[in-house]
């Protein structure tokens, strides 16, 4: 979700014992393309949790600093129907590297099903992100799909296995905030 347009990562508190084997057992395949300007990551993982507590994690928008370490801030501006327009500062990190973001989105929801986040305001040349989810048996699969154009030659040049490195992270963020709600804890 956000971290890649910025990049990802760890906040969570496990809740009990049994929330750390489906995550250590969860593997979060990313596939990385860098062609000229455009940054595009693929990301699908499997989340043993029902549809409706993930989307209520991937739109925690308020929240979202709570369990996503690199999010400083995050606001919801206006909502419409089902359309909802959220701001969002924080800092990437990439070794001695790091840099700061900030991004207005506008995020069409089709609930349990899918978001659709389009940047209208930032530092990114342009960013947009397709994330779907389905029903597969007892879990819930998480595809994305992000296509972004960095302002700054610092992405393009940080090559694939950090981009990846860092969107694992994220994902992994999100499915410990999830498996911490699902145990019990808000």
């Amino acid at each position: 979700m956000s971290r890649f347009a910025a990049a990802l990562l760890l906040a969570f508190a496990a809740a009990g014992a049994w929330a750390a084997a489906p995550e250590a057992e969860t593997a979060i395949a990313v596939r990385v393309d860098i062609a000229e300007d455009v940054i595009r990551i693929d990301a699908e993982l499997t989340i043993p949790a029902s549809a409706r507590e993930v989307w209520d994690v991937l739109t925690d928008f308020e929240h979202i600093p709570r369990f996503i370490s690199n999010v400083k801030s995050s606001k919801v501006l206006a909502r419409n129907g089902n359309v909802v327009r959220v701001a969002q500062t924080g800092k990437a990190g990439f070794g001695p590297f790091s840099f700061e973001f900030k991004s207005t989105r506008e995020v069409t929801l089709t609930p349990f099903e899918k978001l659709e986040s389009r940047m209208t305001e930032g530092n990114m040349k342009r960013f947009r992100s397709t994330t779907e989810l389905e029903t597969v048996g007892n879990a819930t699969r998480l595809t994305l799909h992000s296509e972004s154009v960095p302002e700054t030659l610092l992405l393009l040049n940080l090559g694939r296995s950090v981009i990846e490195s860092e969107t694992q992270e994220h994902y992994r963020e999100i499915l410990r905030e999830v498996l911490r709600r699902k145990g019990g804890g808000k």
